[in-house]
């Protein structure tokens, strides 16, 4: 399997995943507004290489669960139905802004956005589920080599979210007011997903 799939399969889907407001842009937004450009880099390469930790968690707990033909075939089923789920939280939920407060501590950037992620363990079932969505239909295989391919681009998609978090700076407070680009492109991805998970004929 082409790496490149691989890869571009875990940054696409780590990227739309990241764009939602949450702790962990947000504070890269703040690092952004107060001119601590180096302290926001470092903020979201901290939070990127805890992505990697999770994912890496997940992805290697999915390949143990699907060894089993039936266990694999139940997955297609679950993870359909959970994507179908969250695509239509995403399509009925309401835009909301969340409000930047300085950040007014001498915290080091980089330990703040271990801490974080750190905290946000659901990133571990996100991926699990992803993953198991994506190998049920055929679209990614795992191996030794392919594991390391498609996790390091689930680590560079958060990274170069946030740093179009960065970049963007206050354009990102206008963005998270978009409800059509942050909640219903994403939630008609994932229904769209679901859908085809069971007229697909890799069932």
């Amino acid at each position: 399997m082409s790496w490149l799939i691989l890869f571009g399969a875990g940054f696409f889907f780590s990227f739309i995943g990241s764009i939602p407001p949450g702790s962990i842009n947000i504070s890269a937004l703040q690092y952004a507004l107060e001119k601590r450009i180096r302290a926001a880099y470092a903020f979201a390469v901290a939070a990127a290489a805890t992505e990697y930790l999770y994912a890496a968690i997940a992805v290697r707990f999915q390949i143990y669960l699907t060894e089993s033909a039936d266990i694999s075939q139940y997955f297609q089923m679950i993870t359909g139905s959970v994507l179908i789920l969250l695509g239509v939280l995403n399509l009925f939920k309401k835009s909301r802004k969340t409000k930047v407060k300085n950040i007014g501590e001498k915290r080091n950037a980089f330990k703040k956005g271990i801490l974080l992620s750190l905290a946000n363990p659901l990133a571990i079932p996100f991926w699990l589920m992803v993953t198991a969505y994506l190998q049920s239909m055929g679209w990614i295989v795992m191996s030794d080599q392919n594991f390391w391919i498609y996790v390091t681009g689930i680590s560079t998609g958060t990274f170069c979210l946030l740093a179009t978090v960065i970049k963007l700076g206050t354009k990102f407070n206008a963005i998270q007011g978009n409800v059509l680009l942050i909640y219903r492109v994403s939630g008609l991805i994932f229904i769209g997903m679901g859908v085809w998970s069971f007229v697909s004929p890799h069932q």
